[in-house]
């Protein structure tokens, strides 16, 4: 039973999709505060919020069951990632799903902003008909400034298109091209601040663009510009906001989102020339229920299925890739487990992946569940593939990953190389048999096909008559059963190997009755 917390309301359509699902329990208590959720969280695996709720470090302390945040909307930045990530907590959010509604309503603000509707409004509802104040501004071949041209801003550039608006993008993220696709002109930022009548924000707010315009930037602007913010609280300082409108620089500002909400006693409340709605971006009926569905469809996914869609601290992975990838994380994972048991310590992996199956999706996913699998053997703590890179760089092991066309005769195969102190290496291949079935392949320089699953013998011999004999006489004296065994030689030393799977796992005192005889050279015992 997955047990999940809605902190913020959540539209109806999600709900149904949760209440229809087996084996889930959902809650949803209203006006809990940082307090309250604290004390309920650690009973939860799974908490979706919007953007009243803070999902801080401190709150995710000591919610040991919590596998999954998710954000209905699209910005984050009311939850530290950070500390989600190295508690092996994956953050989602849905970037798309109201991407139509924040777009139309950034339109709308700047159609209003332009006309003067809402204080035209406001002076009809006082009795006045003031035509002559109220002379507003047309859009027709007027510049739009845009900073951050992703799916919104992409949207609004193409509405301000047809309405014969000349644009200009601003976004360190794209490429120069996807700008000119659109049809729109790729410039730097102080060329948008310069050329712009009206500028428009749909960034995310980072370190990078927190307060991007500011006094310094809004210098730079042309006389008479409109700022307009459906994005983020926090892209504007707003007191330098107020200040330029104050002095008659910016002619005015549209804004949905503050730095504070609400922004009670802010003196842009009381600017004529400025314009607000409370945070309605995302407020349409369509838009809500969007986001409802895809937050819900995603948890469901991540939780039952472990597909991930829109996470942002994990790389996605559609259903067409994770059909493929289903059976090669699995392979990942063992051997990085396998390396974990047989090299220690390990300062470095690297992971190279080959043949034609793996060419062409992606690679992160494989390589975080090698981390995985290596630490699972040698942490106590709770490790996934979230949180594996971060548990890798606190333990100071590097990790690096390749692809090449190349492999040994299998249409998919991942090679992992771990390396411990001074000269000690150990290479380990496998490939997926039948399309689910995982092999070992390969074993530094020994040749097999060994099943990658349970309890395991690797024992290393010199390659004389009577060793495999004193192996099955020594584990049949200590009643050890045998399941499966694999045998090789290295083409390069008279040496050979076994792989032995066994029922279950052989005491200490078996390892040490092996280890006796001379021709023995090594005995480990892995657990995959």
């Amino acid at each position: 039973m997955y047990k999940i917390l809605i902190c913020d309301g959540l539209d109806e359509s999600g709900l149904k999709v949760f209440r229809s699902a087996e084996g889930i329990e959902v809650d949803m208590p209203e006006g809990l505060g940082a307090d309250a959720i604290k004390a309920i969280l650690p009973g939860y695996d799974a908490m979706i919020v919007r953007s009243r709720t803070k999902v801080t470090a401190d709150l995710i302390a000591g919610a040991e069951r919590l596998k999954v945040i998710g954000r209905a909307g699209t910005g984050v930045d009311n939850i530290d990632v950070g500390a989600a990530g190295e508690r092996g907590i994956l953050v989602m959010n849905t970037p798309g799903a109201n991407a139509m509604a924040a777009a139309e309503h950034t339109l709308a603000m700047m159609l209003a902003l332009a006309r003067h509707v809402p204080q035209a409004t406001a002076s009809m509802r006082n009795g006045l008909w003031e035509k002559k104040k109220f002379l507003g501004t047309e859009l027709y071949h007027q510049t739009l400034g845009i900073v951050g041209l992703g799916r919104i801003g992409s949207i609004v550039a193409e509405r301000a298109l047809s309405m014969k608006m000349r644009v200009l993008a601003y976004d360190p993220v794209i490429a120069p091209e996807a700008a000119k696709a659109l049809g729109v002109e790729y410039v730097s930022l102080d060329e948008l601040l310069a050329g712009s009548d009206f500028i428009t924000l749909h960034t995310p707010l980072t370190e990078e663009t927190r307060r991007i315009i500011n006094r310094e930037t809004l210098a730079k602007t042309k006389p008479g510009v409109r700022i307009l913010n459906c994005a983020r609280g926090g892209l504007i300082d707003e007191e330098a906001l107020c200040e330029s409108i104050a002095k008659g620089h910016a002619a005015g500002a549209a804004l949905d989102v503050f730095e504070k909400e609400p922004p009670a006693g802010s003196p842009l409340l009381e600017m004529e020339r400025v314009i607000f709605t409370p945070h309605l971006g995302a407020s349409s009926r369509q838009a809500q229920e969007n986001v409802s569905l895809a937050i819900a469809s995603q948890i469901l996914d991540y939780l039952q299925r472990g597909l991930i869609l829109n996470a942002v601290n994990f790389p996605s992975i559609s259903l067409k890739d994770y059909d493929r990838l289903k059976p090669y994380l699995l392979l990942a994972e063992r051997l990085g487990s396998l390396q974990g048991q047989l090299c220690r310590p390990v300062v470095a992996l690297h992971v190279t992946y080959g043949g034609a199956d793996l060419l062409d999706i992606p690679a992160q996913p494989l390589t975080q569940s090698v981390a995985k699998g290596l630490l699972d053997p040698i942490l106590s703590e709770k490790v996934n593939l979230i949180n594996a890179p971060v548990l890798l760089k606190h333990r100071q092991i590097e990790l690096t990953a390749s692809t090449t066309s190349q492999s040994r005769g299998y249409t998919g195969e991942i090679t992992v190389t771990a390396r411990g102190p001074g000269k000690m290496e150990f290479t380990a291949t496998g490939a997926v048999f039948l399309g689910r079935e995982v092999r070992l392949v390969r074993l530094n320089d020994y040749m097999l096909e060994a099943e990658l699953q349970g309890v395991n013998l690797i024992i290393q011999n010199l390659d004389k008559p009577g060793t495999i004999g004193h192996i099955g006489t020594t584990l049949g004296n200590f009643n050890v059963n045998i399941a499966d065994m694999h045998l090789a030689r290295s083409r390069a030393e008279d040496r050979a190997i076994a792989i032995i799977k066994l029922d279950g796992e052989a005491p200490q005192e078996v390892l040490e009755a092996l280890r006796s005889h001379p021709s023995i050279v090594s005995v480990q015992q892995v657990k995959l």
